[in-house]
C-alpha cells in the first residue's frame, strides 16, 4: 500500500512540474527588449527619416511664389519733350500687379543630396541611441534574474537542510520515549526547524520581489512557482561590440556629411526662373493701361561671403571630431579597466568554488558521522545540529558564489555586447 501511494505522489510531483512555468535568461532578455518603451522610438525615428527626406527631395520641385502689391508714388518717368500733335499720356502714379515667380533648381552643388544623407544619419544616430540604452537593461534583468535564481537555490537547499531536522527529530522523539535524553533536547530539534521556516518565509518574499520586478521588465506576469532554468557557463570573448562604438562612427559620419553641406553651400548654383502676372503698367511703361506680362530666364549664384567663414566652420567641425576621437578612447578604456575587474574577479570566485566543493565533502562526512554519534548517545542533540548548521552554511556559500560567478559572466557578456 504504501508503494503504491508513493508511486502515485512521484507522478503526481512529476505532473506538477512538468505543468510548471519556466523561464530563461534569454527569454527574459527577448521580452524585456519587446517591452521596453524606448523600442517605440524606432517607428517614430524612421518616421522623421522618411519626412525629413522627402522634404529635402522637395528642393527639386519647382518654387513658387506668388505676389500682390498695389503702390502709389509721388512721381512718374514722362518724357522731356512735347511732340506737336503727339498726346502721350504718364503713367499712373498708382500701379497695381500680381505676379507668380516660379524658380527651378539644375544644379544646387550637391546640397539636396548631402541634407538627404544628413536626413539618413541622423536617423541611424537617434537609433543607435536607442540601442545604447536598450543594451543596458541585460545589466538590470541580470540583477534581478540571478537575484531571483540565488533565493529560489537557497529555498531548496533549506528543504534539504530540514529533510536532515526532521530525521533528527524523529530519532530524538524516540529517544525520548526510550528515557535516553531529555525533552529540551527535542525542543533544540524543533526550534532550529522553526528558524529554518523563518528563513524560508523571508527567502520567499524575497523571491517574490524579484520576480514581481522581471514581472514589470517582461511585461508578463510571474509567481512563486515559476521556475527559472539556471544558464549555462559561457566563454566570454575580447571583442568589444558595444552599440557606443557604432554610435562614435555615426556621430563622426554626421559632421563629415556637415562638411559637405558646408561646402555645398560655397559652390555656383544654376537656376531657371520665370515669372508672369498681370498689372498695370505691364512691361510697356508707355501704355498706361492693364496688362499681361513675362519674363524668363537662368541665373548663375555665386556666393562670395561664405568664404568668409568657410574655413573657421571646418575647423569646428574637425575639432567636434576629434573630441569624440577623446570620447570613444575614454570609453574604451573604462572598458578595459572594468573588463580586467571583472576577469579578476572570475578567477577569484572560481577558485572559492572549489574550496567550496572541498568543505561541503568535510562537513558531510562530518554530519554523517554525527548521526551516527548520535544514535548511539555519544553526542548530544545541540551538538549534531551545529554540524548540520555547518554544512548548511557551506552549501549556502557555494550557491552564492556560483550565482555570483554567471552573474559577473553575463555581466561581462553584456558590458562587451558579445
Amino acid at each position: 500500500m504504501e508503494k503504491l501511494q508513493f508511486i502515485l505522489m512521484s507522478i503526481f510531483i512529476g505532473g506538477f512540474f512538468s505543468a510548471q512555468e519556466s523561464i530563461t535568461l534569454n527569454d527574459a532578455y527577448s521580452l524585456a527588449r519587446q517591452n521596453y518603451p524606448l523600442i517605440k522610438r524606432h517607428g517614430l525615428i524612421a518616421k522623421t527619416k522618411q519626412y525629413n527626406v522627402e522634404n529635402a527631395t522637395k528642393g527639386w520641385l519647382p518654387q513658387i511664389n506668388v505676389v500682390a502689391q498695389a503702390t502709389y508714388q509721388n512721381e512718374v518717368t514722362e518724357l522731356p519733350i512735347k511732340l506737336p500733335n503727339v498726346m502721350i499720356e504718364p503713367v499712373s502714379k498708382d500701379q497695381y500687379k500680381a505676379f507668380a515667380d516660379v524658380q527651378q533648381t539644375i544644379y544646387d552643388g550637391r546640397m539636396i543630396s548631402n541634407q538627404k544623407k544628413m536626413a539618413e544619419i541622423n536617423s541611424q544616430i537617434e537609433t543607435q541611441k536607442t540601442e545604447v540604452e536598450t543594451d543596458k537593461l541585460e545589466e538590470r534583468i541580470n540583477q534581478i534574474y540571478f537575484g531571483a535564481l540565488q533565493t529560489e537555490e537557497q529555498l531548496e537547499q533549506t528543504e534539504l537542510t530540514k529533510s536532515d531536522l526532521h530525521n533528527a527529530l524523529k530519532r530524538a522523539e524516540s529517544q525520548l520515549k526510550n528515557g535516553v535524553i531529555l525533552r529540551s533536547n527535542v525542543d533544540v530539534v524543533k526550534a532550529q526547524l522553526i528558524n529554518l521556516e523563518q528563513k524560508q518565509i523571508e527567502l520567499q518574499n524575497v523571491k517574490k520581489s524579484f520576480l514581481d520586478m522581471l514581472s514589470v521588465f517582461i511585461n508578463k506576469q510571474l509567481n512563486e512557482n515559476t521556475k527559472l532554468e539556471k544558464p549555462e557557463k559561457i566563454l566570454v570573448g575580447n571583442q568589444n561590440n558595444r552599440a557606443e562604438l557604432k554610435l562614435f562612427d555615426l556621430q563622426k559620419s554626421a559632421l563629415e556629411t556637415q562638411k559637405s553641406i558646408i561646402n555645398s553651400k560655397n559652390l555656383p548654383k544654376l537656376g531657371a526662373f520665370l515669372q508672369g502676372g498681370y498689372g498695370k503698367p505691364g512691361f510697356n511703361m508707355l501704355k498706361n493701361e492693364f496688362d499681361a506680362f513675362f519674363l524668363g530666364g537662368v541665373r548663375l549664384n555665386i556666393p562670395i561671403t561664405g568664404y568668409y567663414t568657410k574655413k573657421n566652420d571646418l575647423a569646428l567641425l574637425d575639432i567636434q571630431q576629434q573630441e569624440i576621437d577623446v570620447q570613444r578612447e575614454n570609453f574604451l578604456f573604462n572598458q578595459q579597466f572594468q573588463t580586467i575587474q571583472n576577469n579578476n574577479e572570475l578567477d577569484k570566485i572560481q577558485k572559492l568554488i572549489d574550496k567550496d566543493l572541498e568543505l561541503i565533502t568535510l562537513r558531510e562526512n562530518i554530519r554523517k558521522a554525527s548521526l551516527a554519534q548520535l544514535e548511539n548517545g555519544v553526542i548530544t542533540t545541540s551538538d549534531y545540529l551545529r554540524e548540520v548548521n555547518e554544512l548548511d552554511r557551506a552549501q549556502n556559500q557555494k550557491i552564492l558564489h556560483e550565482i555570483q560567478f554567471l552573474l559577473t559572466q553575463y555581466n561581462l557578456k553584456a558590458q562587451l555586447n558579445n
